[in-house]
Order: structure tokens, then sequence, then C-alpha cells
């Protein structure tokens, strides 16, 4: 099956997706390259993507608590984030309005997991705040690199209980999901992405065992409910059966999207960033069970030179009316409950914690993962480099 697209139009699309890819490729590809930040209320060039074109207009009421603009006049917030059109999205829903509400400066940097251990080891910290994914935030968290969260400061009433950590708040839900081309046959669960004899064609999955051993459970009837702690054995011996008819272990978080508008597999796990991204919207659709619900969390370093502003900044910044705006602009899940009520339907049918999206999925136990994913990385690529199946015909 020949590529969908015209090349130009492809390339397009690639070039539209890599700017959203910054953030849940982190864990895939690494973080964007750094650049030096300017001191200013605009943000800094940290990745070469184009900035986004906002398509969705914003909720322009005030938050509670911030109508003195003089709050935290002539001091600076500098906050590390993961680049692209991520960190475009959170500036106009986050930084941008801080700033105006409270008079604070903001100063942004690209974020990188050994600059922030550098930083706090060497006693020399730079960054107030920083986004991170949640298994990244629980595993700096335990090499105690982080001051722990105010909830004195920071109100969680409202917030995501997975999300409400010691030393990390959710910035926004993300999902690992089924993606498929629309006009196709619809899976329905991981059990079809198991079984070519329902769906014919090729697959494409995460080269991790994060995410693909709960989906072979998922595939072997395990209950969303009883996947933790995962049993691990029978779960290869559900991926054996996979195997031969995948035709990419992808490392890179564009991947999926590309090998299916290119025609060469017929399912793939995608984030559902991706696949709902306006670039390809329609063209990619998504099967919501069984998904993988993650998150980026907000972190402060420990020895943070300004943690009382960046702890507003947290609070002001997981407030319902922020936390629509950011998800107005990019596919992710709002971390506030109040959100949800404030998003347009048809905005809220593309967000992997809508409710009728949420009920479907699993949360990652990221604790779970933290403990065991070095010894299941080792023997997942072992696995990998193993005597494949037979070829399927």
């Amino acid at each position: 099956m020949g590529n969908p697209l015209p090349a130009t139009q492809a390339r397009i699309r690639r070039r539209s997706l890599l700017a959203v890819a910054v953030v849940v490729g982190a864990g895939l590809t690494g973080c964007g390259p750094t650049q030096a930040p300017s001191l200013s209320q605009s943000p800094a060039t940290v990745s070469p993507s184009p900035a986004p074109t906002p398509t969705k207009s914003g909720i322009a009421s005030p938050v509670a608590g911030y109508l003195d603009p003089t709050r935290w006049e002539g001091r600076v917030v500098t906050v590390a984030s993961q680049g692209g059109r991520y960190q475009a999205a959170q500036e106009d829903a986050f930084f941008q309005p801080f700033a105006a509400a409270t008079g604070a400066l903001m100063r942004q940097e690209a974020v990188d997991v050994s600059e922030l251990r550098r930083q706090v080891e060497a006693e020399r910290v730079t960054w107030d705040l920083a986004d991170f994914p949640a298994d990244q935030a629980l595993a700096l968290a335990r090499e105690g690199l982080l001051t722990p969260i105010d909830y004195q400061v920071v109100d969680r009433s409202l917030l995501a209980p997975e999300l409400v950590l010691q030393h990390s708040v959710g910035v926004a839900f993300f999902s690992t999901v089924m993606g498929y081309l629309g006009g196709g046959t619809r899976p329905e669960s991981w059990d079809d992405f198991w079984n070519p004899a329902i769906l014919a064609g090729l697959r494409a999955l995460r080269r991790s065992p994060v995410g693909n051993l709960e989906f072979a459970l998922l595939a072997d009837g395990v209950e969303l409910t009883e996947l933790y702690p995962l049993d691990v054995d029978r779960a290869f011996q559900k991926l054996d059966e996979i195997k031969p008819f995948i035709a990419q272990w992808y490392d890179n978080a564009l991947q999926p999207v590309e090998l299916l508008l290119n025609g060469n597999v017929t399912l793939a796990s995608t984030f559902n960033v991706q696949a709902e991204s306006e670039e390809v919207s329609g063209d990619v659709r998504i099967q919501w069970q069984g998904g993988m619900l993650s998150a980026q969390c907000w972190v402060i370093p420990r020895g943070a030179p300004n943690a009382d502003l960046a702890m507003d900044l947290i609070n002001f910044a997981t407030r319902a009316v922020p936390v629509a705006n950011f998800s107005q602009l990019l596919p992710f899940g709002p971390v506030n409950r109040e959100a949800l009520t404030l998003i347009r339907p048809d905005r809220l049918a593309v967000l992997p914690t809508a409710p009728e999206h949420r009920s479907k999925q699993f949360i990652q136990n990221w604790n779970w993962w933290l403990d065991n994913e070095q010894a299941l990385v080792e023997r997942f690529e072992r696995w990998l480099l193993a005597e494949d199946a037979a070829t399927p015909t």
C-alpha cells in the first residue's frame, strides 16, 4: 500500500508533528536542544520547531487569588520545560497569564535530567521549576534532588489524586493508545491487536517493555484493575505471539503515526498527542480501550533560589482556567477536575481524561516501573534479539 499523502504534504505534517513530539518523546529520544535563555517575559527559543498557531479561543476569566499585578513584581522565576509546541502552549496558558497577574518575570530554558542533577549536586541551582515525565519526577525524588511540594500553597482539592505527590504535581495527562487509519476496521481491544485473523496487516510497538507488558496482559484477558504487579512471564509469553507481526519496534514518538499514514502497518501503539494533532486528525483514529495514562509533572529542584515563587506558579498552573486553556491548545488531559467543565464538548472528546475515555484506561504504575524497569529493559532487549518466531504468511 502506497503513501496516502503527497510527499510535500507528508513532509509538512512531519515538521508540524515534531513540535508536539518533544514532550511525549522525551522518554524515547531525549529532550530537545538547549540554547541560552533570555531574561524576559517571552520564552527563550528552545526548539527549532515552528511555533504553534493557536486555533482554540482561550478562557479569559481571572484566576481566583491572582488579582494583584504587583504580587511578585521584580522577582524572576526560571522554568525548564520540554520545548517546542508544548512549551509554547505552556507560555500561552500558564507563564504569560501568571506574569500578567503577579508581575513576575519568566526565564525559560530547555529541561534535561542530567542538568538538574548536576545543579543540585553542585549546590549551584539556577532552575526554580522543571517539567518532567512522572516516572522521571519520581526517580529524582528518590535521589533526594527535589523540594517537597508545599500543599499550604498549592491547592490540591480539585487535582487528580494520582498526581498529588510529595515532590511533584501533575502538569497534564497523556495516553499511549491504539492507533489505526480512519476508514479502516475499528479495533475493539488489544485482543484485536494480537489477532491478525481479525485485522490483517503488520503492527508497530514501542521498543520498550513499558506499556507493552501491560497491553500483552490485557490481550491475554487480564482486567484493567488487576494489572499490577505485572505478571511478567505471562506478558512475555503473550508478546511471543505478536512478535512475528511487528513491522517496527519504534524508538521515536513520530514513527507510529508515520507508519500508519504510509501504509506500513495497520495498527500501532501511539501517543494520543500525535494521533490527535491537528495535522493528522481524521486520518489516524484512536481506540481508547486499554490505553495507558501517564503524565507530565512539575518539580522544584532542591535548593531552588526562588522556591516560594515556583510554588505559587505551580498553584496558578493547576487552577481550572489555565489548565483548561492548555488543553485547548494541545490534546493533553487536564489535571484539575473543574477544568473539564470549562472545555467545549468537541474539544473534550479528544482528551484522554474525558470521562468516556478515562474509564477505559489504566494509569501507569510509575513506582512499580521505577523498581523494575532496568531489569525488564535488559530482558526485553534479550527477547528482541532472540531468534524470531516464524514469519507470518
